[in-house]
């Protein structure tokens, strides 16, 4: 999951990400690569799962300050995943990002991508002023055997 603070158009990441190894690029905080359209983009979520084709699986992780749940599925050659916020022991909170779509070996595809604009207070020297900001959060996924 990265997130990126400019405006991105899908087609321009589909074609931005058949030319990166999703593995190497989120292996930081921040996107690391040569590709000019993917660079600056925030690591929000990054974890390389286990999976058998045809099967379920679910993993926790720490999303910023929270722990996140992911759950998905692997069928054939689509997967699914969605990652929620823990409320409790057992206790699905709400679903934060979904994302489904076809998943074959090699390049990774954007599986889903949310748009967010809106405004925020900023404090600079004791004085509160309102900010705006745009956000991009897109979930991709990459199969490797």
């Amino acid at each position: 999951m990265i997130q990126f603070p400019e405006q991105k158009s899908l087609a321009e990441l589909q074609s931005a990400f058949a030319t990166v190894n999703l593995f190497e690029m989120t292996n930081a905080d921040r996107t690391r690569t040569a590709n000019p359209y993917l660079k600056g983009g925030s690591v929000l979520f990054a974890q390389r799962l286990p999976v058998i084709p045809g099967s379920g699986f679910s993993t926790s992780t720490r999303l910023k300050n929270s722990s996140a749940d992911v759950t998905g599925r692997l069928d054939h050659s689509s997967i699914s995943l969605t990652e929620g916020i823990k409320a409790g022991l057992r206790t699905f909170q709400k679903e934060m990002h979904t994302g489904a779509g076809p998943l074959s070996a090699g390049s990774p595809p954007v599986l889903s991508f949310r748009q967010m604009r809106g405004r925020s207070p900023n404090v600079v020297k004791d004085q509160t002023k309102m900010q705006s900001f745009f956000l991009r959060t897109i979930v991709a996924a990459q199969y490797a055997r």
